[in-house]
């Protein structure tokens, strides 16, 4: 897809969805309607591609299909979006930006339409179960690939990150902005050149007579690629004087300079974007990432923190947790939710400027 503006809507926006400021969560919203709960969650679509790259016939190329096509069924994705419903619901975000939202489907020939996993509609479904309403308020489109398989059809993979805001009527959202980045990782296959192509969604947010831009975005496991894709991010919420609030899998690790991907971070930060997580838990490693590809490690994987909330502006935060990393948030069949653990920051407008230790 070409760089540039996927989607542009303003004031028609405020008829798409609303989302819900000041009730019945945990922490000061009952008390204090200005204060604002965020999430950041990458799905997992279930395989580290791990196969396909390592693949150098076509014939090798085929059956790597069906061995990432088993691997996805084999996490048990529906049981995996329940468990993540579940912390969703207890935690009861405004805004959630979600990652590896993918859609697995099979055909006989090309484009494939049957549809087995909509990972979203699947979350969409197991939230309502709960009494908890969210609805879809833009989708940054990603990897749309398919290839034939050993099994004798074609398997269909598309990824894609959204944005998901609470069903309620107390908060107008406007002038919404899907962006595609310039650069976008490739990956040579025997069936030719895989694109995972990145971008973000931004979004206005007005609530009691207050407006903040919310993003989301997916930035690229390559440092050089995700590099200039944080710049192009920066750039391109560089326009605006409103408030700001990022959520994101970044693959930027935060704590260790020495690492290659914190060059991302280290550019977000001197844009101006400060990391809740470390502003709220100072003290505390913050793990999210990763998990064993299986889902199955009985002890948590997780040794980096790449997936962040970050804010720009006149914001307290009052709380942090990760979720989804502990034994007891696995799933009935003793599955990590994904191989994410999630981010959840709440924030007061208004709040006096905090910043980060590092």
């Amino acid at each position: 897809m070409t760089s540039g503006i996927v989607g542009f809507r303003r004031g028609a926006m405020a008829l798409l969805a609303t989302i819900v400021f000041g009730a019945c969560a945990p922490g000061a919203r009952a008390e204090d309607p200005r204060t604002l709960r965020v999430m950041t969650q990458n799905l997992f679509i279930g395989t580290f591609y791990r196969e396909l790259v390592a693949a150098r016939t076509p014939q090798e190329f085929a059956g790597a299909v069906t061995l990432t096509y088993q691997h996805i069924q084999a996490t048990r994705p529906a049981e995996r979006m329940a468990a993540i419903a579940r912390e969703i619901a207890k935690a009861e975000p405004d805004l959630i930006g979600v990652q590896q939202a993918a859609i697995v489907r099979t055909g006989s020939k090309p484009p494939a339409t049957t549809v087995e996993l909509d990972y979203v509609k699947i979350l969409l479904a197991e939230l309502a179960r709960s009494g908890r309403h969210y609805k879809v308020v833009a989708v940054v489109p990603g990897l749309d690939a398919e290839a034939p398989s050993s099994l004798g059809f074609f398997v269909r993979l598309t990824t894609r990150d959204v944005l998901l805001a609470r069903s309620h009527d107390d908060a107008r959202l406007d002038n919404l902005q899907i962006r595609q980045f310039l650069g976008a990782g490739t990956y040579p296959t025997p069936a030719g050149v895989l694109t995972d192509p990145s971008g973000f969604a931004a979004i206005d947010v007005t609530v009691q007579g207050q407006s903040l831009r919310f993003v989301t975005t997916h930035l690229d496991v390559t440092p050089t690629v995700s590099f200039f894709q944080a710049l192009e991010l920066v750039q391109a919420t560089s326009d605006t004087s409103m408030p700001t609030v990022l959520v994101c899998d970044c693959n930027a690790t935060p704590d260790v300079p020495s690492d290659p991907s914190f060059a991302s971070y280290k550019l977000l930060r001197d844009a101006g974007f400060i990391d809740a997580f470390r502003v709220a838990r100072p003290d505390q490693p913050g793990f999210t990432c990763c998990q064993a590809e299986d889902l199955r490690n009985p002890i948590s994987a997780l040794s980096r923190r790449i997936d962040l909330v970050q804010f720009r502006g006149p914001f307290r935060v009052t709380h942090a947790d990760v979720v989804g990393a502990s034994p007891g948030d696995r799933t009935p069949s003793r599955l990590w939710p994904s191989d994410h653990a999630g981010v959840v920051v709440t924030l007061r407008l208004g709040g006096a400027h905090q910043d980060a230790r590092n």
